[in-house]
C-alpha cells in the first residue's frame, strides 16, 4: 500500500520532471512572444491569437475528446500489466486518432469561409484557414501520441518531446517572422505543428508496444467507450475555444485589433504559467486518480495531497505576477502592451481560484461524470462571457479580467460542492491552514498593486518582502515533503535514463 510520504514524493517527482519541461517551454514562449511583439506588433500578436483559436476550435470539435479520455483506458491497461491489453488499447486509439485528424482537416477546409467571416468579419482569410488544416491534422496526431505516453506514465518521454518540439518551433517561427513579417504567421503555425508531431511520434515509438491484430469492427466497438467520455470533454473544449473566438472577435468590434492583441497578451501570460503547472501535474495526476476512482477514502487523500502541492508551487507565481505585472508585460512583450496591466492583474487573481479548483474537475472525469463536468464548464464560460458583456461599457478592457475572477468564484464553489457529494471530499486541516495563509498573500499583493502608485518608492520593498515571505513558506513546506537535494538527484537520474 502506498504511504502518504511516497505518494507526495511521486507527485513532486512527476511535477518536477514535466514541470521542468514546461518551465523551459515557458521561457521559449517568452522569447517567441517577444520576437512576435517586436517584429509584428500588437496587430500581429492579435492575428496569431485568432489563428490559434481557430485551430483549437476545429481540433476540439473533431478529435471527439480522445486525446483526454483515452488516457483513462491506457492507464487502466498499464495498471493491469497485461501487455496484450496495452497493445490493443494503443491500436484502437491510434486508428481513432487518425480518423479524427482527417475529419478535423476536412472540416477546416469545408468551413473556411464561414470561419473567416466569424473571426474577421469577412471571408478574406479563407485561404489561410484552409492552410491551417495541416496544423489541425498534425496537432491531432501529436495529441494522440502524447495520450499513449501519459497513459503509460512515461513522464520523462513526454517532457523531452515537449521541450524539443517547442525549441524547434521557436527557431523556425523566428526565422519566418523575420523573413516574411505577418505573412510568416501561418507558415510558422504549420511548422510548429509538424515539429510537435515528429518529436511526439519518435518518443511514442520508443515504448515496448507491439502491433496488435484487430478488425475495423472491433476497433469501432472498443473505441466507443473512449468516445462516450470523450464527447463531453470535446464539447467542453468546443465551448472553451468558441468562447475565446467569440470574445476576441467581439473585442475587435468593440475596439480594434490592437485591443485584441492586448487581451491576447494578458490571456497568454495567464495560460503560459498556469499550463506549466497544471499540465505538469495532470500528466501523472489524472492516470493515478483513475486507478483510485473506486475507493473514496484513497481518492480524498490523494486529492488533498495534490491540492497541497499545487498550492505550494503556484501561489508564489501568482503573487509575483500580481506585484510586478507591468514588468512582466514589458519582459514578455514590449512597452506597447503595458496598458493590459489592469486586465492581467484581475486575471491573475482569478487564476489563483483556477489553481484551487483544478484538482476537483478531474474527480468528475475519473468517475465518468462527463455530463456533470460539461455543465460546470458551461457555467464558467457562460458567466464569463455574460459578465464581460455587462461590464465592458463602464470598465473597457478590464471588464474581461474582473469577469474572469467572478466566474471562477462561482465555478470553484460549484466544484467543491460536487466533490463533497461524489466522493465525500473534505479538505484536510493542514490544507485549510495553507489555503488561508496563501489567500492572505494574494489579497495583500493585489491591494498593494492597486493602492500604491508605481513611482512610490515604498511599493517595491514591500512587494519584495511579500514575495520573499510567500516563496519561503512554499519552499519550506516542499522541502519538508521531500528534501530538495534528494529531489534534484532523483530528477537528474530519471531524466538522463530511458524509461
Amino acid at each position: 500500500m502506498e504511504t502518504p510520504e511516497s505518494s507526495y514524493r511521486q507527485i513532486v517527482k512527476s511535477t518536477g520532471i514535466f514541470g521542468g519541461s514546461q518551465l523551459f517551454n515557458m521561457l521559449i514562449g517568452v522569447f517567441r512572444t517577444k520576437v512576435a511583439a517586436a517584429l509584428l506588433g500588437p496587430l500581429g500578436v492579435g492575428l496569431i491569437g485568432l489563428y490559434q483559436s481557430i485551430i483549437d476550435m476545429i481540433r476540439s470539435v473533431s478529435d471527439l475528446g480522445l486525446h483526454f479520455s483515452s488516457v483513462r483506458d491506457m492507464a487502466q491497461a498499464n495498471a493491469g500489466g497485461d501487455q496484450q491489453q496495452i497493445n490493443t488499447t494503443a491500436l484502437v486509439l491510434t486508428r481513432w486518432i487518425v480518423f479524427t485528424a482527417l475529419l478535423g482537416a476536412l472540416l477546416c477546409i469545408a468551413f473556411s469561409k464561414q470561419i473567416s467571416t466569424l473571426a474577421f468579419g469577412d471571408s478574406s482569410k479563407n485561404v489561410q484557414i484552409c492552410l491551417l488544416s495541416f496544423s489541425v491534422f498534425a496537432l491531432t496526431l501529436s495529441a494522440g501520441q502524447r495520450s499513449v505516453l501519459q497513459g503509460m506514465r512515461k513522464i520523462a518521454y513526454m517532457a523531452k518531446a515537449s521541450v524539443l518540439g517547442s525549441l524547434a518551433g521557436f527557431v523556425v517561427a523566428s526565422v519566418l517572422y523575420l523573413m516574411l513579417g505577418q505573412e510568416g504567421i501561418v507558415p510558422a503555425l504549420l511548422a510548429a505543428a509538424l515539429l510537435s508531431l515528429a518529436f511526439s511520434w519518435w518518443y511514442r515509438h520508443k515504448l515496448p508496444i507491439k502491433k496488435a491484430s484487430l478488425s475495423i469492427r472491433e476497433t469501432y466497438q472498443r473505441g466507443r467507450k473512449m468516445v462516450a467520455l470523450g464527447l463531453f470533454t470535446m464539447l467542453s473544449g468546443v465551448i472553451s475555444t468558441l468562447t475565446m473566438l467569440v470574445l476576441k472577435s467581439q473585442i475587435g468590434r468593440w475596439a480594434d485589433l490592437e485591443t485584441v492583441g492586448l487581451f491576447q497578451s494578458s490571456w497568454s501570460l495567464t495560460a503560459i504559467y498556469l499550463s506549466a503547472i497544471l499540465s505538469a501535474m495532470s500528466a501523472d495526476y489524472y492516470p493515478r486518480l483513475c486507478e483510485l476512482s473506486d475507493d473514496n477514502p484513497k481518492m480524498v487523500r490523494f486529492v488533498n495531497e495534490q491540492l497541497r502541492v499545487v498550492l505550494l508551487v503556484a501561489t508564489p507565481l501568482v503573487v509575483g505576477m500580481l506585484l510586478f505585472a507591468p514588468w512582466v508585460l514589458h519582459l514578455f512583450y514590449s512597452a506597447k502592451f503595458v496598458p493590459a496591466e489592469g486586465l492581467l492583474r484581475w486575471q491573475i487573481a482569478g487564476s489563483f481560484l483556477k489553481v484551487l479548483s483544478w484538482p476537483f474537475g478531474y474527480i468528475l472525469l475519473s468517475r465518468s461524470k462527463g455530463l456533470m463536468f460539461l455543465l460546470t464548464e458551461l457555467l464558467w464560460h457562460g458567466s464569463y462571457l455574460a459578465l464581460t458583456w455587462l461590464l465592458w461599457d463602464p470598465l473597457g478592457l478590464a471588464a474581461a479580467g474582473l469577469a474572469f475572477l467572478l466566474a471562477y468564484i462561482l465555478y470553484t464553489v460549484c466544484l467543491l460542492l460536487l466533490a463533497r457529494r461524489i466522493c465525500r471530499f473534505r479538505m484536510q486541516g493542514e490544507n485549510l491552514y495553507f489555503l488561508g495563509f496563501f489567500i492572505f498573500f494574494v489579497l495583500a499583493a493585489f491591494l498593494l498593486a492597486h493602492t500604491f502608485n508605481p513611482e512610490h518608492w515604498i511599493k517595491w520593498p514591500i512587494s519584495g518582502l511579500i514575495l520573499v515571505a510567500c516563496s519561503y513558506t512554499s519552499l519550506r513546506e516542499l522541502n519538508r515533503i521531500w528534501p530538495l537535494k534528494e529531489l534534484w538527484a532523483s530528477l537528474k537520474k530519471r531524466l538522463t535514463k530511458d524509461e
